[in-house]
């Protein structure tokens, strides 16, 4: 009567014939036994806000945001650290691997880990490797750190991201060795994908033309601020196909602390994203500019 039915003591008092002071302590009572439990639930914090107003606006399943840190370093290193908790959670068995400073976060911090039982059984690339000097674009190298932290199995894909033209590109998707990584995309639960600035493209040596109004890309895809794919003119790139990429259960995109909101907010409108690990103010001021 008194939570069910928004009576007061009094008018309970009046109905059961009893006094107020017996009601109020028949309330009392119930609380201490059990037969009522009261629960003082917060409002949602900011974080939580901003996450269901991307999944609003991008039809994303979720992500994880975080504070601001004084170095960049930290922030990525923050995410990378939430990125691990989150993929443990999720117990995948498959997990597929791109490049990006976070994934190097996440690969120097696995590395300094004891291998320990998870539910991941396959780690394989999304894309071939990069020449350049810095590991956290070498993919089959952060692929066996991350499956030995992981006790699972490590696939490579023996092969750098950028052929000299399609035919030789050609020739590898011709192998065993391909056809087996490609049977791996089509079994992932979780793809890893950095996004980057276009002008991060000598990062990983690209050497393919910058197109007029390309904004970001991810594992070696390059879009506009649109979401619209941008298709080079000789398509000479080892990666994932995007056909593949789409069709994995959660993709989830990882902005480090140097990403522009511009190269975010067109990854996020490509469509093929599931989820984003961000820091805060970078998702605030994507979600001013898609005003």
């Amino acid at each position: 009567m008194y939570y069910e039915e928004d009576c007061t003591q009094g008018e309970i008092a009046d109905q059961l014939h009893v006094s107020r002071p017996l009601v109020s302590r028949m309330l009392r009572e119930a609380r201490e036994l059990g037969i009522v439990e009261i629960r003082v639930h917060a409002p949602a914090s900011d974080t939580e806000t901003q996450i269901e107003r991307l999944c609003m606006r991008f039809g994303l399943q979720g992500g994880v945001l975080i504070s601001e840190e004084d170095r960049d370093s930290l922030i990525d290193l923050n995410l990378a650290k939430r990125l691990l908790e989150y993929v443990e959670a999720e117990q995948p068995a498959t997990i597929g691997i791109g490049w990006g400073d976070i994934i190097g976060s996440l690969t120097e911090l696995l590395e300094r880990t004891p291998p320990h039982p998870t539910s991941v059984q396959t780690v394989c690339p999304l894309v071939g490797n990069s020449s350049v000097s810095s590991r956290r674009y070498h993919t089959d190298e952060n692929v066996r750190i991350i499956a030995k932290s992981m006790s699972a199995q490590p696939k490579y894909l023996h092969a750098p991201a950028f052929f000299a033209d399609s035919e030789d590109r050609s020739l590898l998707y011709g192998t065993r060795h391909y056809r087996d990584i490609s049977e791996q995309w089509d079994r992932l639960d979780i793809a890893l994908v950095g996004i980057q600035d276009t002008t991060a493209a000598d990062d990983v040596d690209y050497p393919l033309e910058l197109y007029s109004g390309s904004i970001g890309h991810f594992i070696a895809y390059t879009y506009d601020i649109n979401g619209q794919f941008i298709r080079p003119e000789r398509d000479c790139v080892a990666h994932i196909p995007l056909d593949k990429l789409s069709h994995c259960r959660q993709v989830i995109g990882l902005c480090a602390a140097d990403v522009s909101p511009q190269a975010v907010l067109g990854a996020l409108r490509t469509g093929v994203l599931t989820h984003l690990f961000a820091r805060e103010s970078l998702v605030d001021a994507i979600l001013r500019e898609d005003l």
